[in-house]
């Protein structure tokens, strides 16, 4: 029963495969999936052992344990690694890091003032799932955060060093392998009586926090501990809760204090009315745990990088289109180098472009020349220095446009810099994964002005 779905079997049927189900409470018809869950799970439970982290995480605990299945080999794969076999190249493993470990995540300069610190102080929990980067749990603001700008100290257990020892929890009482059971067993479960559960004196992890607004954009946390509604605004509240209900008290989890809202993210608030029915659920909390912000973008910084990269197709039909354009433009020609020549480097500079939802709409790259090596007065003789910022250009012109009336549209010339002709010979190498065949130690005459090139503007 665990690919019940609307979409999978559609997909089946239109392949003319016959669906057979499974029989409620027969989990031994689906021999290679439970033994799969069974080890996953016993991975699972060692790790967070060993980390100190809360069962909350073994989720993603459990996705570190497949990411790292994926790029081992294998007997039934003949040596070769799943990954592999998928997309065709041998995935990097060079990326892999201990699970628990204490971690520091760079902070942009466009979310921190001058005397704020570079770098928040977490623990590593994964690997980041649609792009490349670490999954890092920041204590003090309850968070997951997805970053490529990660120190990692494999050294140190992120849980002892952050709060002094390494709790060992009873993982039985969690019975996690249920949350990979089948859908029918979890219907079994809806079927029972759904009286609410008295909290456990031994569950120390379910706290939930509710962010209350506040005037002037300040909010304040509440806590509570579900099934119970009753809600603890300070320390002092949440310790006499755990000294009434034996729960283990620990305030380090707790953060009262008013912060100013200021996220792209929607962030979970709860209305005044303390009175209101609906019960926060488990996925509730799973997302206001895992809410994250994206620090980086999946962006090649190599020719390398691009060959191992999972877009590598696109990211070589971008670097194949900018080599077309240039071909058509006749940017340069090839000449047999000459001791004299002073031949200047390249690189390619890969950027994504994104629509207005945020969604992936162009992969883009582009050929920059290393116009630093250039020597003024023999090189180049002027550059193009801007003064005037192009957003009063465009205010000007657009109020130009309203007062007289007049008609406009905006166009976007591909390859711009293409256009400027050089009064100067420079000598550039070939591009990186595009040098011609039999041709390879030739050198590219330019004739055109590109990226780089310390006239390129003014040309």
């Amino acid at each position: 029963m665990e690919f019940c779905h609307k979409d999978f079997e559609t997909f089946l049927r239109d392949l003319d495969i016959r669906i057979e189900r499974t029989s409620f409470y027969t989990p031994e018809l689906n021999g290679i999936a439970e033994r799969f869950n069974r080890s996953s799970m016993e991975t699972v439970r060692t790790m967070l052992q060993d980390s100190g982290l809360q069962p909350r995480f073994w989720a993603e605990a459990l996705h570190v344990y497949v990411h790292t299945k994926n790029r081992c080999s294998h007997k039934l794969t003949e040596g070769k690694m799943p990954m592999e076999i998928w997309s065709g190249h041998k995935p990097s493993i060079r990326h892999y890091r201990t699970f628990g470990s204490l971690a520091y995540v760079y902070v942009p300069t466009v979310n921190r003032n001058k005397l704020q610190p570079k770098a928040k102080i977490g623990i590593l929990v994964g690997y980041a799932v649609n792009r490349r980067g670490y999954r890092v749990w920041l204590p003090k603001e309850r968070k997951v955060v997805e970053s490529i700008h990660v120190k990692i100290d494999e050294t140190k257990n992120g849980v002892k060093t952050l709060f002094g020892k390494v709790k060992h929890y009873d993982y039985a009482i969690y019975q996690l392998d249920q949350n990979l059971n089948n859908d029918s067993d979890c219907r079994a479960q809806d079927e029972k009586s759904s009286s609410p559960k008295t909290p456990s004196s031994l569950d120390i992890s379910t706290w939930i926090r509710l962010e209350k607004p506040r005037k002037k954009s300040k909010r304040i946390d509440v806590y509570y501990y579900p099934p119970s509604k009753e809600r603890l605004r300070s320390i002092n509240d949440v310790e006499i809760y755990c000294e009434r209900n034996k729960l283990e008290f620990d305030p380090n989890q707790f953060n009262f204090k008013p912060t100013t809202t200021n996220t792209r993210f929607e962030e979970k608030t709860e209305c005044d009315n303390e009175t209101s029915s609906d019960s926060v659920d488990e996925a509730s909390f799973v997302n206001d745990i895992f809410q994250h912000e994206i620090y980086m973008t999946e962006i090649p910084k190599t020719f390398k990088e691009t060959q191992i990269s999972p877009d590598k197709e696109k990211w070589d039909e971008a670097m194949s289109e900018e080599i077309k354009l240039m071909q058509n433009r006749k940017v340069w020609d090839l000449v047999e180098p000459k001791s004299n020549m002073k031949v200047l480097g390249c690189r390619w500079v890969y950027n994504i472009k994104h629509d207005e939802k945020n969604n992936v709409k162009k992969y883009k790259s582009s050929l920059v020349a290393q116009g630093f090596k250039q020597r003024p007065g023999v090189d180049f003789t002027d550059v193009f220095a801007r003064l005037v910022n192009f957003d009063i250009i465009k205010f000007l012109f657009v109020l130009l446009v309203c007062i007289l009336g007049w008609n406009h549209a905006q166009i976007d010339v591909k390859g711009a810099y293409l256009y400027g002709n050089l009064d100067i010979l420079i000598y550039m190498q070939q591009p990186e994964g595009f040098a011609v065949k039999g041709c390879e130690h030739y050198v590219c005459r330019l004739h055109k002005s590109i990226y780089g090139l310390c006239q390129s503007g003014r040309q």
